[in-house]
């Protein structure tokens, strides 16, 4: 009967090893990639969102220039106006956040000579040259 113990485990363990169900795991991922870096601005899109800046500041503008940096930076130059005021207004856009990061805003109001009611101080056209008077070399 021993002998037939050992047939019967011999037996149970070949088929057994038949039987075994061999799960698959799934497999290992690798290293992750970083997400894709967003698309850059276009030179029309820094443009156009220039022109929204100056609208949102109440200003007529006309573009001067725009261009890319090696920075990834869009700068965007315009003339602007607005009822008795002129001067510029210049932008920079980084190229793939699109957040505007700086502002240089220079419209000042226009001085017509013929508002000057107050003519006392003579000095128009003179700016704020040599002064008058003794000249060392008069000695």
């Amino acid at each position: 009967m021993s002998g037939m113990r050992i047939a019967l485990l011999v037996g149970g363990l070949l088929l057994a090893s038949g039987c075994v169900v061999h799960s698959r795991s799934e497999p290992r991922p690798g290293p992750s990639r970083p997400p894709p870096r967003p698309s850059s601005m276009s030179y029309k899109e820094a443009v156009d969102r220039g022109f929204g800046e100056c609208r949102s500041r109440r200003y007529d503008c006309r573009l001067k220039e725009a261009h890319r940096t090696g920075r990834d930076i869009w700068k965007v130059k315009f003339e602007a106006s607005a009822p008795g005021a002129r001067g510029h207004l210049h932008l920079e856009y980084d190229a793939f956040s699109r957040n505007l990061l700086r502002v240089d805003e220079k419209v000042k109001a226009r001085r017509d000579r013929d508002d000057d009611w107050d003519d006392d101080d003579h000095r128009h056209g003179r700016g704020k040259g040599k002064k008058k008077g003794h000249a060392h070399r008069d000695d």
